[in-house]
């Protein structure tokens, strides 16, 4: 399948209605990026190009810079930085000096738009991982964490993967030990001189002390991976890579680099195989964008969908253009306000009203709390504080007729076109001063027998109705303090007469006898059956002496006969 090229500057000053399908791809891709949940990052040095630092391949790159200051040198920009170069002390010189400056000047670049883009992608969650060939190190100060620096990578940690290492870090081409790189070693760096190793030295000192064998001391080089040369976290690496192909990336997009690499070809095929796989119910495949100034080559086909010929910062200006105009909720930034307020603007007046609190009194109008030229006016500094109000309240001898529909009151919620209609015609009644134990039992005693059948005051837990609790009905007349739950129904004494208590709890003579005649019912069998036990009893022990001496007998036969 070939790859589809969209020239970017000429897209997008174009208003040819023959470029209309191209602009309208163009925009297609912005949108895909929008919508994407698992985007894979590649990005190579053209990324850092708008910051000062040169890439290596285009007409101002390093290698031409490196050709251009040592034209007499017999060795080109890439042999420059070659693992073979450590096997000649001058390439090594021009290598420690060229690299001195290179770090120099990425210290004083700042991230550009599309690190920036990338970091967004990371704040929104659509970030899978990114991967990149810069050793400058720009993406780790916006936040990205790049793991290594003696810490490893972690499958979740990371979110940025050095692919080339890290110009920022030394390490030792003996113990491999890693270290900041400091300003000291970066000025010798510069004079073309390599420092010596700390740990190295160290422990070659600590041997010449107990008199054995000094050992030898290694240098300090750039923490950068060369052609040629197996990364010290490859494993890692593999790893990480692994573990982002399976978890279905639905978009691959590089930015900056020329594909080159043998390493990042292979990563780039793997990622891009894996976008171009199925997920999903619908089966709805990614799509892999290339944005770079040189076109790839053929060997791509089938592997990149779009490349967009142009800058990354152009492109990533377009792209964000988009992201606003579909989810500007990704872009609201919350601001804060470190103990000083903002004058609130177009707010001339406050007005509450307070909802009807739960067992309040059922058609109660509510009460405003601030007045239309009582409210102050919001000021810097200030926050605006609420009157305080009085809620009505309910009498707790309200009746049950105050909940038929008829006598419902209307809402007092109905638009009114100034805000002292919401005041109440009257000021509600204070609530009665609550009685004494001694008062409230003196009253309902009197209650009970002017009116027995009245109903009782309301609970305490629900005061807005009232419920009237009758004792069980049996259908039987009660007594006066003893109730009827005992009485019997075949004797009932007419109203106004006392009931004798044998009549009701029985009499105690009566109970007195009935339990001695069940004593002597119980009596008799009892004994008989004592007395049936003591002869079965004197008839096994007369069998038991019998067979003893019916036996003493026969003994005493035998003995006898052998006498004889």
């Amino acid at each position: 399948m070939p790859i589809t090229t969209l020239p970017l500057e000429h897209l997008l000053t174009s208003t040819d209605a023959a470029d209309f399908p191209a602009r309208r791809h163009l925009s297609d891709v912005s949108t895909r990026i929008v919508k994407s949940k698992k985007v894979v990052v590649v990005s190579g040095a053209g990324i850092s190009c708008s910051s000062g630092i040169p890439d290596f391949r285009s007409e101002d790159g390093l290698y031409a810079l490196v050709k251009a200051r040592y034209p007499d040198a017999f060795f080109t920009g890439k042999d420059l930085f070659s693992s073979g170069l450590f096997s000649n002390p001058n390439t090594t010189s021009l290598f420690y000096t060229f690299i001195a400056e290179l770090s120099l000047a990425c210290n004083k670049a700042q991230p550009t738009r599309t690190h920036h883009f990338i970091h967004k992608l990371e704040r929104t969650g659509r970030l899978l991982r990114s991967y990149t060939q810069n050793v400058d190190g720009l993406e780790r100060r916006l936040g990205l964490e790049s793991g290594g620096r003696g810490n490893g990578l972690k499958k979740k940690a990371t979110r940025n993967v050095e692919l080339h290492g890290d110009l920022g870090r030394v390490r030792c081409v003996l113990c491999m030990t890693d270290y900041p790189a400091k300003e000291e070693w970066v000025g010798m760096f510069q004079e073309g001189s390599a420092p010596d190793c700390p740990a190295c030295a160290e422990r070659c000192e600590s041997r010449v002390k107990r008199s054995a064998r000094a050992t030898t001391v290694g240098t300090l080089r750039p923490a950068i991976v060369l052609y040629d040369e197996p990364h010290p976290l490859c494993d890692d690496i593999g790893e990480l890579q692994g573990f982002d192909l399976s978890r279905g990336p639905d978009m691959l997009l590089i930015m900056g680099t020329s594909l080159k690499v043998h390493g990042l070809k292979r990563l780039v095929k793997d990622f891009a195989k894996a976008v171009h796989t199925p997920t999903g119910a619908a089966g709805k495949k990614g799509i892999v964008v290339f944005v770079n100034a040189t076109p790839p080559g053929k060997e791509w086909e089938g592997i990149i969908d779009v490349h967009v010929h142009g800058t990354t910062d152009r492109w990533v200006e377009k792209v964000e253009e988009e992201w606003r105009r579909i989810k500007p909720g990704d872009w609201e930034v919350q601001t804060r306000l470190d103990g000083e307020m903002a004058q609130v603007k177009g707010v001339k007046e406050v007005v509450q009203v307070p909802k009807a609190k739960a067992g309040s009194k059922l058609g109660s109008k509510p009460e405003a709390t601030q007045d239309k030229e009582n409210v102050p006016l919001l000021t810097a500094g200030q926050l605006p504080t609420p009157r305080s109000s009085q809620s009505p309240r309910k009498s707790p001898f309200a009746s049950l007729s105050a909940l038929r529909p008829n006598a419902m009151p209307s809402s007092p919620l109905r638009p009114s076109k100034s805000v002292d209609a919401l005041r109440p015609a009257t000021t509600p009644a204070a609530p009665p001063t609550p009685l004494s134990p001694s008062k409230r039992r003196a009253n309902m005693a009197h209650d009970d027998a002017a009116a027995p059948e009245s109903s009782p005051s309301p609970s305490k837990k629900n005061k807005s109705l009232e419920v009237s609790v009758r004792p069980p009905q049996t259908g039987l007349q009660a007594t006066p303090g003893r109730g009827n739950l005992f009485a019997s129904p075949r004797k009932q004494a007419q109203v106004g007469t006392m009931i004798p208590d044998e009549e009701v709890f029985g009499s105690p003579v009566k109970a007195s006898k009935k339990v001695a005649a069940a004593a002597a019912r119980r009596k008799k069998p009892v004994a008989a059956g004592k007395e049936n036990a003591e002869v079965e009893e004197a008839g096994t022990i007369k069998a038991k002496v019998a067979g003893r001496a019916a036996g003493a007998r026969r003994k005493v036969a035998t003995v006898a006969a052998v006498a004889a």
